[in-house]
């Protein structure tokens, strides 16, 4: 990726970087003057492939110098998950199910690879509106272009699992821990839930149509995880509603 100059900087750009979101690599998802990335949200059939989406941001402007400040970026997801399957020589589904899903007996959990794929079983269906306002519905959306950022599907008692083994030291040695869970933006989206008199953080996520969150203790002793359906591209009103609800659950001073 450095040496064909697919990502402005490369050289200078670590992994941890990328984990903490202080690469600078602008996302894919915000491009200039517009709120949609490069690629049509509503084609569920055509295969991207990593390179593909990384491609789609050269000429963004950078957010910042590497290791500068926190900035989420997609981007930063898509070219780890392609990392590991360099590294590995194996696929980032495959060693996704190898490393975490089976281990931590998270048995509703996979990565999805090549569409047209859609949730397995049961499950909530999310809607997404075009430029018209008309729904899609999104349970097939493509998921080529989540590589590393968003194609996994779960389950609120799988990710629960998750959190639980990662906040109790369970998933990686003390100093990977470090790394994920601290420096600028605490490894992504993690933020104290402020009217909590215990020591409560919250971490979210959304996908088109869908959007999760869990308030959690840092010793994973407490969690109240959250998953919901939409039919809003902005879930600025539905993230506050969330948190509500979660407090009401785990906090004395609710």
């Amino acid at each position: 990726m450095a040496a064909g100059g697919l990502v402005e900087r490369a050289d200078e750009i670590t992994v941890q970087q990328l984990i903490q979101h202080t690469s600078g690599i602008p996302d894919y998802w915000s491009r200039s003057g517009s709120t949609e990335p490069a690629f049509d949200v509503f084609d569920f059939t055509t295969y991207y492939r990593p390179i593909d989406i990384v491609e789609t941001t050269r000429g963004l402007p950078r957010t910042g110098e590497p290791g500068e400040r926190f900035a989420y970026s997609n981007t930063n997801y898509t070219l780890i998950g392609m990392i590991i399957e360099r590294v590995t020589g194996r696929s980032l589904a495959d060693e996704l199910h190898r490393r975490l899903f089976r281990p931590l007996g998270m048995t509703r959990t996979y990565a999805l690879t090549k569409p047209p794929e859609g949730i397995k079983g049961p499950h909530g269906h999310g809607y997404h509106p075009d430029s018209t306002g008309a729904l899609h519905d999104m349970h097939r959306a493509n998921a080529s272009w989540g590589f590393g950022a968003g194609n996994v599907v779960s389950t609120t008692h799988d990710v629960s699992a998750f959190q639980r083994a990662l906040d109790q030291g369970r998933l990686l040695p003390p100093s990977l821990q470090k790394i994920l869970t601290s420096g600028p933006g605490g490894g992504g989206a993690r933020q104290d839930a402020g009217q909590c008199e215990d020591d409560l953080k919250l971490q979210g996520g959304s996908g088109l149509g869908y959007t999760t969150l869990i308030l959690f203790s840092t010793d994973g002793r407490q969690q109240f995880e959250i998953s919901v359906t939409r039919s809003a591209a902005d879930d600025s009103a539905i993230i506050p509603a969330m948190v509500k609800a979660g407090e009401a659950v785990l906090c004395r001073a609710a």
